[in-house]
């Protein structure tokens, strides 16, 4: 890069200084503080002659040998493939940040509907100062252990799974985004791809809480929270207030069309006696009665409050109805078929009046079928885009 005898000598003297050890009957560590001088030197005889571009990597090679920048940083300025692989990696962590920070907002917006972007920036902000929450999540789906090289680190870092372990307080984007969005070409296709994604994973996570033997109300409970559309179109949103009368507290209560309330009562899954034989036939067992009996006690609580309910909160709460989710065929005694307890229950559910148990495998049953039915109209509508 030059021909300056001057450059040349100090440059050659820090080269002998480096190779200058024991064996050779030189420094025993030819590093150091005596290093970053021979290489300023060098680079200072270089600025003197205008040699920048010399200088300026001289400099550098000093720093590098102070421990003031790391070899990893030198490597990426002055050599093309270290410098290409260095841009792939932080172009990899840019990718695996903005789309963890997409999850988190995809689950931030589901409880706070109507909330600003800047709600949303300072949830985030929020987040990044609280980073020592963060951890590898427990479900291992990206949990592969931390190799040497880097082409397996690169693997790792784009599969790592992170996870609050104490979630804030979720938001949504502005309506005028999504006014916005709404107005782009293909956009009406693209959301109904989301929603049919979300709603699939959402029951995927259902099933697997539903058929899991120790899982508990609440644990089913957190699952069917803000997912309305698994009970169907005739509920329009799950009520944020729980607690309607000053003695009971509903499990899901949901909005329908008219205004009126329908109350949905979960009981767990795992109830092997969800039928019993009765003579001949076979009849509701007891944890069926049961918790068919708190919904009716809910139904006339609401009724005997209706007028305060209707007041305080514009819930008509007047002859509402009722779902008692309880049972999975998985779960039943060897003895009874899927077969007969559904029809037993529908024959139990006949002679109920505003009240309606079904079970959870007929609940996610359905749901799919719902699935079904939008993935076939999704795939007419791209038919019809081609």
């Amino acid at each position: 890069m030059t021909t300056h005898a001057e450059v040349l000598d100090r440059i050659d003297a820090a080269i002998q200084f480096t190779t200058s050890g024991p064996d050779s009957g030189g420094h025993r560590y030819p590093r150091g503080k005596r290093l970053v001088t021979y290489l300023q030197d060098a680079s200072q005889a270089a600025a003197r002659l205008g040699l920048t571009v010399i200088s300026d990597r001289l400099a550098d090679f000093a720093e590098y040998a102070a421990g003031e920048i790391p070899l990893s940083l030198l490597e990426t300025w002055y050599f093309p493939s270290r410098r290409e692989a260095g841009e792939n990696l932080m172009r990899l962590q840019l990718e695996a940040g903005v789309r963890r920070t997409l999850e988190l907002l995809a689950e931030f917006i589901k409880d706070r509907p109507g909330a600003s972007v800047d709600e949303a920036r300072i949830w985030l902000q929020k987040v990044t100062k609280a980073m020592e929450l963060w951890n590898i999540g427990d479900d291992r789906l990206g949990g592969v252990k931390l190799p040497k090289n880097g082409a397996d680190y690169l693997t790792w870092l784009n599969r790592i799974q992170l996870v609050l372990s104490d979630p804030p307080n979720r938001s949504v984007v502005t309506p005028e985004v999504v006014e916005q969005i709404a107005g782009m070409a293909g956009s009406d296709l693209l959301a109904r791809a989301v929603q049919w994604q979300k709603r699939k994973a959402a029951l995927s996570r259902l099933q697997a809480v539903v058929e899991h033997p120790d899982s508990s109300e609440r644990a089913i409970h957190a699952e069917l929270k803000q997912q309305t559309w698994i009970f169907g179109g005739r509920y329009v949103k799950e009520l944020a207030r729980r607690r309607l009368t000053t003695v009971d507290e509903i499990d899901i209560p949901l909005l329908r069309g008219d205004g009126s309330l329908h109350v949905v009562e979960l009981k767990r899954a795992s109830v092997s006696n969800l039928v019993e034989p009765l003579r001949s036939h076979y009849a509701a067992g007891p944890e069926v009665h049961r918790a068919v009996s708190q919904a009716a006690n809910y139904l006339r609580s609401l009724d005997e409050n209706r007028a305060g309910i209707l007041a305080e909160h514009g819930i008509d709460c007047r002859r509402s109805s009722a779902t008692v989710l309880i049972g999975h065929a998985k779960f039943l005694n060897t003895a009874y078929k899927p077969d007969d307890v559904a029809a037993t229950l529908r024959t139990y559910n006949a002679t109920l009046n505003r009240i309606e148990v079904v079970t959870y495998q007929e609940l996610i049953e359905a749901a799919k079928r719902t699935m079904a039915l939008d993935e076939e109209d999704a795939g007419s509508t791209e038919d019809q885009l081609d």
